[in-house]
């Protein structure tokens, strides 16, 4: 792999004029810029069948193979990245009452990933029914999670058009005949829900009772208080069970995408103010690919929003 990312000191001073990318995720924008950007194409395909190296002119076939374990881990963690960024477009502290998070569980050891989405399709057809009767409707993100046996649970974020309504667990159960159901509120006082929830989805609880098999230990040990009590998880341990190629979350049409512009890195930083967020944090990188003699400085500075209004920017 030529492209090497080294963590460096964030710059004392940027260049206002600097040309840099906002993107707005609800509660929290990120502003980030790069010394360089990297837009030479390093081939161009001929066919299906055939591309041609732009360095060299050398024309090479197309090597048609499945995803490995590893490409199928960073293509895993990509998409939790997307899901985080969609949630936070959606949930914020201003419409958190209005939010349920279910899990679907199953009473069998259910590995087939067509079937869940193929269930819950035909479960969201009779929860809207069920709940158009009471006047409400919503937009969801569902996505997948597997457990160290291989078997699949679904969860579900349902944003509802006002306050969500209470239903017992056991009438949403039998609306999804499968298995059981868990339903949780949101707490609106977590102001990066998105990180949160993928964090629910994707690390690994070290139960002192449960054996841990060598396949996802590897990750990063951490300990974690949960409602004051002390708990070690394994981070991205999740992400390891899950089979190649499954598709991790799917979301209704109604559901809201980050907005992305560029500007001026001057103008962004005017815009975050005036709409009251402030900055919680910021790295930098040193990005470097060797085949193609270039280097770029990469900036990331993170903003949050702690009142309880919001207006897009771009």
């Amino acid at each position: 792999m030529s492209v090497i990312k080294r963590k460096i000191d964030v710059p004392d001073t940027i260049d206002l004029y600097t040309t840099a990318t906002l993107k707005t995720m609800g509660n929290i924008q990120e502003i980030s810029l790069s010394s360089n950007r990297n837009n030479g194409k390093t081939i161009v395909p001929l066919s299906k069948e055939e591309f041609v190296v732009v360095s060299t002119g050398e024309v090479k076939k197309v090597q048609h193979h499945a995803l490995d374990r590893t490409e199928n881990l960073r293509n895993l963690e990509k998409s939790m990245r997307s899901l985080s960024d969609l949630i936070n477009s959606n949930i914020t502290f201003d419409n958190a009452e209005q939010c349920r998070f279910i899990t679907f569980t199953y009473k069998e050891n259910m590995r087939d990933s067509k079937k869940l989405y193929n269930d819950f399709k035909n479960f969201n057809k009779r929860f809207k029914r069920f709940l158009s009767k009471k006047g409400y409707k919503y937009e969801y993100i569902i996505t997948v999670e597997a457990q160290e046996r291989g078997a699949f649970h679904l969860h579900g974020i349902f944003i509802f058009n006002r306050k969500a309504p209470y239903i017992d667990n056991k009438i949403v159960a039998d609306i999804w005949g499968l298995g059981f159901v868990s339903i949780k509120s949101i707490d609106k006082n977590i102001d990066n829900i998105g990180k949160y929830l993928t964090a629910y989805l994707t690390d690994f609880p070290i139960d002192n009772d449960l054996e841990v098999s060598p396949e996802i230990v590897g990750g990063e040990i951490k300990e974690i208080s949960v409602m004051g009590n002390s708990k070690k998880i394994i981070k991205g341990a999740r992400l390891k069970m899950l089979p190649v190629g499954i598709r991790m979350f799917r979301h209704s049409r109604g559901i809201k995408k980050p907005t992305v512009c560029r500007l001026p890195y001057g103008e962004a930083i005017e815009l975050v103010s005036k709409q009251g967020f402030t900055k919680v944090g910021e790295y930098a990188l040193e990005i470097s690919d060797i085949e193609r003699d270039f280097k770029s400085n990469y900036v990331k500075q993170i903003y949050k929003k702690h009142i309880n209004t919001y207006e897009s920017i771009c």
